[in-house]
């Protein structure tokens, strides 16, 4: 099976646990693989090239637990005229909420992980965009304000979180713009914004938004410009996600499946944080936490010392169990210095080799064939890369490991499982067996 295959598997799977409340920590943080998220990282950059100075740094304090409900509906029915549909969103908004059996009813907010729920903040919210809308000034009347030397105003908002870009402007103007804010969240979207996390701050400064950090750097030319950078606890938090993806993993657990796990955190990381100037340094760290992380994980696994493991499992500049199951670099991923929507996923017609994605998942151990994966690298070096039984050249991915033996013959799984009761097949072999047993 492809590894990105089987990747886009555990995302999928990922969101369903993430739903269902299953998930501890997703292999992915919720919001890094939105294009847009991106994209207003870079228009940010581009608003700070402008020479825009001073920064509103917004949150709306408890966004979808304090929303007002009149505010919902007033918003909805400036819009939709159909009293039934504006019904059934009201019924939705006080179902109430079940706890412990006891149905406590909502005044105000809407429910967590809801369907409608985002939908419904940013029809409230569109009120903020509009004011902030109006308090700047384009085309020909920004070339007025330019030439008086009057403020202009740009800003960002990704869901509950927002940013006004000043230029031509005091921290005083900017001190008066944060009220004025304030005093529209509360009148017509009954929020409020979040004192704590709500700040005016300068370029040269630096800030934080959506996990990117934007300050001053030294360029080419000696000079201070805007960089986008990868603040030090996205590099954190990435670390500590590779560990649970490899070490902090039940032993039974193959360590080609653990590669697996850790690939699918490095890759989404740097897909991610690859528009930032410091991805080179930040992928380099990235990537040495990565490899002696996975190499713990090994010589725990084997009951391995560390010379032994560097010697059966290193592969060039990286560690893996086969040419096909390889620990991949952060820093082999390429900066991009333009944006563009992501390629729409195209689901294909499914793989033969449907048990590969369940061992990643420990959800499903459970009465499997834990390890299988390190088995069938195992039997593939032994063969030769040979179906055993017409001899054809085979990869990891158009092979399937086979029990020589029933499983039925042995007393215990760890008996059947053993490298000299497997051998390697060729699909076509594999599945002309599988018929002729049935």
């Amino acid at each position: 099976m492809n590894v990105e295959v089987v990747q886009k598997r555990l995302w999928e799977q990922s969101q369903q646990h993430r739903k269902l409340g299953e998930s501890d920590t997703p292999l992915f943080p919720v919001n890094k693989y939105d294009g847009r998220a991106r994209k207003l990282i870079d228009l940010m950059h581009q608003l700070m090239l402008a020479g825009f100075t001073w920064v509103i740094e917004g949150d709306v304090k408890a966004c979808f637990d304090e929303i007002s409900h009149k505010a919902i509906l007033g918003c909805l029915w400036e819009k939709v005229l159909d009293n039934r549909f504006l019904d059934l969103i009201g019924q939705l908004l006080k179902a109430g909420i079940d706890v412990d059996g006891v149905v406590h009813a909502t005044e105000k907010g809407v429910p967590q992980g809801g369907v409608a729920s985002p939908l419904l903040a940013n029809v409230v919210l569109n009120r903020l965009d509009w004011f902030l809308h109006d308090q700047g000034h384009y085309g020909q009347a920004r070339d007025e304000a330019s030439h008086l030397q009057q403020p202009n105003v740009r800003f960002v908002r990704y869901a509950d979180d927002w940013c006004v870009f000043i230029t031509r402007g005091s921290k005083r103007y900017a001190e008066s713009l944060r009220d004025r804010i304030g005093e529209l969240l509360d009148r017509e979207c009954g929020v409020r914004l979040s004192e704590e996390k709500t700040r005016i701050t300068h370029v040269r400064d630096g800030f934080d938004f959506l996990g990117f950090r934007l300050a001053l750097g030294v360029g080419q030319s000696g000079k201070l410009v805007p960089k986008i950078q990868v603040p030090r606890k996205a590099i954190t938090r990435a670390v500590r996600r590779i560990n649970e993806a490899m070490r902090y993993r039940p032993h039974q657990e193959s360590g080609a499946a653990r590669i697996v796990r850790g690939n699918a955190v490095s890759r989404g990381w740097s897909s991610y944080y690859r528009i930032a100037h410091d991805f080179s340094r930040a992928a380099n760290t990235l990537d040495y936490h990565a490899f002696w992380t996975a190499m713990k994980a090994l010589c725990r696994k084997f009951d391995l010392s560390t010379a032994k493991c560097l010697r059966r499992y290193i592969k060039g500049f990286t560690i893996g169990m086969s040419e096909n199951c390889m620990l991949v670099r952060a820093q082999d991923t390429n900066m991009v210095y333009h944006l563009r929507s992501p390629d729409p996923y195209r689901p294909g017609t499914g793989c033969y080799l449907e048990d590969l994605d369940w061992e990643v998942d420990s959800q499903n151990l459970e009465g499997r064939r834990p390890g299988r994966m390190d088995s069938k690298v195992l039997a593939l070096f032994r063969d030769g890369n040979r179906c055993r039984k017409c001899g054809a050249s085979v990869t990891y991915e158009d092979s399937e490991v086979d029990h020589i033996r029933p499983v039925n013959c042995f007393a215990n799984f760890q008996q059947a499982n053993l490298v000299t009761n497997l051998q390697i097949l060729c699909l076509e072999c594999h599945r002309g067996k599988t018929a002729a047993s049935c």
